[in-house]
């Protein structure tokens, strides 16, 4: 596996600071890029870049943690993560995918899930919304489906 630093290059970019990136080769990461399958987590935007880079040189002597985690308190340690990736990004992105490749068809999320599996409807990606009890019998018939948190608009 290869950590990349990548950064977005967008100026409009309000936070425009690096963040990482694995993949399995240098090959896979030029063709995820290609394919648009990376975005900032920060704006959203596709304009990604490797950042410079120094290799990782693995030193034969043991490190001794400076910090003694029973003093700090465990808010502390979560901050700089916390930083790193912010959920709601990356789930408002999930949301303009779905919402761009997929048919909305509200309440009647099941019965076309349904009649799609069926074969009575046209094979399509949708989208829409359904109640527990539905999604279970959706469930009990092996139809696939993936239940996303729907999360608002940044403004």
């Amino acid at each position: 596996m290869i950590k990349y630093s990548l950064k977005c290059v967008e100026e409009h970019c309000n936070k425009n600071k690096p963040f990482d990136g694995w993949f399995q080769n240098s090959a896979s990461f030029d063709k995820q890029i290609d394919a648009g399958y990376i975005s900032c987590p920060y704006c959203g935007s596709l304009n990604i870049k490797k950042n410079l880079m120094s290799p990782s040189v693995k030193s034969t002597k043991e490190k001794i943690p400076k910090i003694i985690s029973k003093n700090i308190k465990h808010n502390e340690l979560n901050k700089n993560s916390n930083k790193q990736i912010d959920m709601m990004v990356i789930l408002r992105n999930l949301k303009k995918e779905i919402q761009k490749n997929a048919e909305f068809v509200g309440k009647n999320f099941t019965k076309e899930a349904k009649a799609i599996h069926e074969g009575k409807s046209k094979e399509r990606a949708i989208y829409g919304q359904a109640n527990a009890k539905d999604l279970e019998e959706l469930k009990s018939k092996n139809i696939d489906f993936i239940n996303v948190p729907w999360v608002q608009d940044d403004n």
